[in-house]
């Protein structure tokens, strides 16, 4: 990873995200919002892995960050969490990791492929652990906030 401050990797990442909200047709209102979700989650990312040197660890930490932010800004804004969800966590993938992959097959050296493509697989599983527990946990409150809503009346 590179020796830039943190906020150098916030800017990046945050650029790179509402690049990518453009390129998914994210409504004009929502491209600084969900440039934000993506460049706060990239910022834990590499706080946390320089932290724990734990890769999955962090890509989980940090997507489930993403999630929650983009459930907040998905009720703030009256959009779709997936909105902010989709752009926010693609400065997580782990696209260095799958290009190694791929290289050390062509280059016969199979020893390092499966090293390296089995931690990108856990990688990956972290990522939508991450965004799937948040966005279970999140509909299960909103669930049961609709179903006291409606005991009440």
């Amino acid at each position: 990873m590179t020796d830039m401050p943190v906020y150098m990797h916030f800017l990046y990442s945050t650029i790179a995200t509402v690049g990518f909200s453009v390129f998914f047709n994210v409504p004009k209102f929502a491209l600084i919002p969900a440039g934000l979700t993506g460049g706060i989650g990239w910022s834990i990312y590499y706080c946390l892995i320089n932290a724990t040197n734990n890769d999955i660890l962090s890509n989980f930490l940090a997507a489930a960050l993403v999630a929650l932010i983009s459930e907040i800004l998905a009720r703030k804004l009256k959009y779709p969490a997936i909105l902010f969800v989709i752009p926010g966590i693609i400065p997580l993938v782990p696209g260095l990791g799958m290009y190694n992959t791929m290289l050390y097959l062509v280059q016969s050296n199979y020893e390092l492929a499966v090293a390296k493509g089995a931690n990108v697989l856990f990688v990956g599983g972290a990522i939508s652990l991450g965004v799937l527990v948040v966005t279970s946990l999140s509909r299960t409150l909103n669930i049961v906030s609709l179903a006291k809503i409606h005991k009440n009346k």
